[in-house]
């Protein structure tokens, strides 16, 4: 953060290859916005995966594959690069063994290797695919990760001597822009709403969402749960449906939203759940809508959620806690304690405000680093 900005170098290109939206990702977006930085400052080739419609599942899975291919291919055709960096988000799973092909090519070629790190399965533990690939970057490449855990944590598993460059993923800009609610309306009133947006599945906790909701009500507490996002399961869209009869004045289902239903979504919450068991979890976009609109999070500690969820903006639960038992201790002092609950809003809202600072320094010092990297 401390480093100045100079004028990047023209002495080489970048050359970017991996998926754009559509579909929209974190991923995706992301990659769009360092993409339109990095094209702004000089030549950058762009190897885009993706088609000009949504693809989903094996479909998706189908053109990725063939988008692999072709940047393969075109790599090839380019010829050697010597010294020229080529910018590459990874894959998680088996994708990972079409990323080693990829830039084991280009390794060949001359590149210089930059791996931004998406996913953190091979970060919780060590994984053989990106032990390969790590050994590909080597001294003179890079690896660009969300924030300072991300870093110990791949170094906790894999040695290496490149460099870390950091990028949150604050730089996407949120869907939502709208001032949060007067703090001073605080949980007095009544019922005291719970939330959960996210593809909706058990990977990403909407069973666990939906038994927090039942302790409340078992413990006396009187809650709403609002759910929303597209369901991604049979089993989670009959979870939804035995609540939604269970529970039919208290659970609500709102399907995928955007623009202001979404705005309008977060507005209506008093705190955002999110119990994900996801193992490719990295940030959550959503934890930083939900910090926006000034909700207090609570969520399972996976990925980097720590870094987001600090400084009294909710409370991050450790994987080997009951997420639900956990929860409702906290619900039932902010409704009990109201001014608890207002200075919990108050913090999500500074909280928010630091990270879109923090992204606002990071990416043109990021694009610095990347077009002056020697």
């Amino acid at each position: 953060m401390g480093e100045t900005t100079t004028e990047p170098s023209s002495c080489h290109t970048i050359t970017f290859v991996g998926p754009l939206p559509p579909p929209v990702t974190g991923m995706t977006a992301m990659s769009e916005v360092i993409v339109q930085a990095l094209a702004e400052q000089g030549p950058l080739k762009c190897f885009n995966w993706s088609r000009e419609k949504s693809l989903k599942g094996f479909r998706w899975k189908l053109a990725r594959l063939w988008g692999a291919f072709c940047s393969f291919w075109g790599l090839l055709q380019r010829g050697r690069q010597p010294k020229q960096l080529l910018y590459y988000p990874v894959n998680s799973s088996w994708g990972m063994l079409y990323d080693f092909a990829l830039l084991g090519l280009g390794k060949l070629l001359g590149y210089r290797i930059v791996l931004h790190h998406h996913v953190y399965s091979y970060l919780n533990e060590f994984d053989w695919r990106m032990g390969l690939i790590n050994k590909l970057v080597g001294s003179n490449g890079a690896h660009v990760v969300h924030c300072q855990k991300m870093e110990n944590d791949f170094r906790a598993h894999y040695e290496t001597t490149a460099r870390f460059l950091f990028i949150p993923p604050t730089i996407v800009s949120p869907e939502i822009t709208f001032i949060p609610r007067k703090l001073e309306l605080t949980s007095d009133k009544k019922p005291f709403v719970l939330g959960f947006l996210s593809n909706l599945t058990l990977a990403k906790g909407l069973h666990l969402v939906i038994k927090t909701f039942e302790a409340a009500i078992a413990k006396g507490l009187d809650v709403r749960l609002i759910l929303a996002g597209p369901c991604m399961q049979r089993e989670a869209e009959k979870l939804i449906q035995d609540s939604l009869a269970r529970w039919p004045r208290q659970v609500e289902y709102r399907g995928p939203l955007y623009g202001e239903a979404k705005v309008e979504f977060y507005r209506e919450l008093d705190t955002f759940l999110f119990p994900t068991q996801y193992k490719n979890e990295s940030w959550g976009i959503v934890l930083t809508e939900a910090l926006t609109a000034g909700c207090p999070v609570i969520a399972y500690d996976r990925g980097c959620i720590s870094y987001i969820i600090q400084d009294g903006c909710g409370k991050v639960v450790p994987q080997n806690c009951e997420f639900a038992a956990e929860s409702v201790q906290l619900i039932g002092q902010w409704i009990s304690a109201p001014e608890s609950f207002r200075q919990a809003r108050q913090h999500a809202v500074e909280r928010n405000q630091t990270l879109q600072h923090e992204a606002a320094a990071q990416l043109p010092l990021f694009v610095n680093q990347m077009w002056t990297m020697k």
